[in-house]
């Protein structure tokens, strides 16, 4: 597969979902498989579904680059070792969807609106990258008009070191038990609000899940895979 670019709609939204596939992430792979399955699923009935494409990218030691495929289409492969080059994953993924957008203005003359949303669960150890490398690379995406957001996942990093490198979005999700709630369903319904919202959430980029919730409701699947395991073996 390649990228897509085929939209049948002016109203494009590109994600990449940067997610830390670390050694520290080694016992919430399942639930993180899990959770990726749970996020395409929760876009089948969604109106704007054929305007969103995502590029799912991991990183540990280095950095694993995602295709932009339609929602419905994208990757779920996901394994943790290695260590945390996480600067050095936020400027490589930057360049990854900057160039995107650019070609998507290039072959079809719309502007997409573009989120970057980085997912770990450690500071960075052993990065190719510092902080300040980081930092730029994140305020090129603003200043692009890229809304950016962080999720600061367990007990060993904080949404304060997000804040610190600029991201317009910043939420903790501190127990590890709460992983396939937050990529099953907060998630989703943040990147839902984003795309059919007329103007960029920005720093509230999380905080409009609770009311999507609330409004949209689960999935049959969706509800049934926060209460048991079961259905993953059907996939």
């Amino acid at each position: 597969m390649a990228n897509f670019y085929d939209f049948s709609s002016d109203r494009i939204n590109a994600y990449v979902l940067l997610l830390d596939s670390s050694g520290s992430m080694c016992d919430d792979v399942c639930n993180c498989r899990k959770g990726i399955g749970l996020f395409k699923d929760s876009f089948e009935t969604f109106y704007l579904k054929n305007s969103i494409v995502v590029s799912v990218c991991r990183f540990n030691g280095e950095f694993y680059p995602g295709e932009f495929r339609p929602v419905s289409e994208m990757s779920d492969h996901y394994y943790a070792d290695g260590v945390t080059a996480l600067n050095y994953s936020i400027s490589k993924s930057a360049d990854l969807l900057c160039n995107y957008v650019r070609e998507v203005v290039k072959r079809t003359g719309i502007v997409p609106r573009a989120t970057f949303v980085c997912f770990s669960d450690g500071e960075p150890c052993r990065d190719k990258m510092t902080d300040e490398q980081g930092r730029k690379a994140v305020a090129r995406m603003n200043y692009s008009g890229i809304d950016t957001a962080f999720a600061a996942f367990g007990k060993d990093i904080s949404a304060e070191y997000g804040r610190k490198l600029g991201f317009k979005a910043t939420v903790d999700v501190t127990n590890r038990s709460a992983l396939l709630n937050f990529l099953g369903v907060t998630l989703p319904n943040s990147c839902k609000e984003q795309s059919q919202s007329y103007k960029s959430l920005g720093a509230d980029f999380f905080s409009q899940a609770m009311h999507s919730s609330q409004s949209q409701g689960y999935s049959q699947r969706t509800a049934q895979a926060l209460e048991d395991d079961d259905w993953i073996d059907a996939i």
